[in-house]
Order: C-alpha cells, then structure tokens, then sequence
C-alpha cells in the first residue's frame, strides 16, 4: 500500500477519534493503517451500515442524487469519510447526519474496518447504467470538460492517485450536477475553483451530461 494512502487512513481515524470523543490509540491508528484489507468483511459491513441508501451492488440512485460508491477510487473514499467524520462536509440534511452515525459506530469505526470498507468499494463493479441528463449538449458539456476538468480528472474521467481525485466518468448526472452546484466548498484550494465555479446552470447541466456517459476507464467512449 502507498505511503500517502496509509496516511489518509491515519489521518482519517485520528479525525474520527476527535470527532466522536473516543480514545483511539496511535499505535492501534498505526497498525491498523498497515494491515492487508479484507473486502469480504468490507462487504458485510458496507450491507449492515450502507446499501439501504446506496444499493446492495453500490451502484446508488441518481433521481436522488445519492452517488454510486462502487469502483471509487479508494483513497478518495477515505478522504470523504474524513471530512463526514470531522464536519467540514456536511451533507445534506438527511445523509449527512446519517454518515456521522455510522462512522460513529463501533464496528465500522475502526483501522481495519474502514480499510475494509473501502477496499470493499473500490473493487466492486461499476453501475453499468448510470442515470444521464438529456443529451442534448453534449458537445457543449465536452468543451468543458476538457477546458475545466479533464486535467485533474483525466479524459475518462478516471481521477488518480495520489492526490484523492475521484473517478467521476460514469456517475450518475444528478449526482455529479450537485456536486457542481457546490463546486467552490467541494474543490477547496485549488486554482480552477473561481473559474468552474462561474458555470452557469445550462453549462454545469452539459458537463454532468457528458460527465455521466464519460466510461471513466482508460479506455475509449
């Protein structure tokens, strides 16, 4: 495992301990960021505390803007969970408190719960039918795509590692035209910030279009 993704998971568990006031110990964060995953355990877990607003196959449910989890990349996962421990993402008024709450749990906050719980994700299958816009700007939505996003996310939409940049190529488009909504507080620091974030609504629609039909794989369209 890469020096920076055992270092997300240190960090997340510290945020965690902080968070919810218990009393994790450095050596325990220490082990537990090391240890090999188990992704048949990630599963039970990700059945007990995540499919009912997810989805069984992880593949979420775009009219509700709820993401699909399954094929992320798992340091992005872990960065999330982080900032859902911590507060700084708030979520909506629904998920949000929901996410606290299970992270709070004690079978899933853990080292190697959640390093289960995301190796889990990461290599489930990706939802093969993600919900779309209407297709109707889609050359629209590729001029920006390349211009604003594709540098830190890839052509594909593949995001990469290290750095926790998500694979968006293939999310559903209500999910992804949320994200976009909220584009200033999402892409903290970053230098295109001001710019994305001037997209008006036909143009922010475009891109999670053709955001949502990108294969977010090497391969080509």
């Amino acid at each position: 495992m890469g020096a920076e993704l055992a270092s997300a998971i240190a960090g997340f568990l510290l945020t965690l301990a902080q968070s919810a006031s218990a009393a994790v110990p450095p050596p325990e964060v220490s082990r537990g960021a090391f240890v090999a995953p188990d992704p048949q355990h990630g599963k039970v877990l990700y059945l007990r505390r995540c499919a009912a607003c997810h989805g069984r196959r992880a593949w979420g449910d775009g009219p509700r803007e709820i993401p699909a989890l399954a094929g992320q990349r798992e340091g992005y996962l872990l960065e999330q969970l982080t900032h859902f421990a911590s507060g700084d993402r708030q979520g909506s008024q629904m998920h949000g408190p929901a996410m606290r709450d299970v992270l709070r749990a004690p079978d899933v906050g853990r080292p190697t719960a959640l390093r289960d719980l995301t190796a889990c994700l990461a290599q489930l299958p990706r939802a093969p039918e993600p919900d779309q816009g209407d297709g109707r700007m889609l050359a629209k939505g590729k001029n920006l795509y390349v211009r604003e996003c594709a540098a830190c996310h890839g052509e594909q939409g593949t995001g990469r590692d290290p750095g926790t940049i998500p694979r968006i190529g293939g999310q559903h488009f209500r999910y992804v035209l949320s994200r976009l909504r909220e584009f200033a507080s999402v892409h903290r620091g970053l230098a295109a910030a001001p710019t994305a974030s001037a997209l008006s609504a036909e143009e922010q629609n475009a891109v999670a279009d053709y955001v949502s039909r990108l294969p977010g794989s090497s391969s080509a369209p």
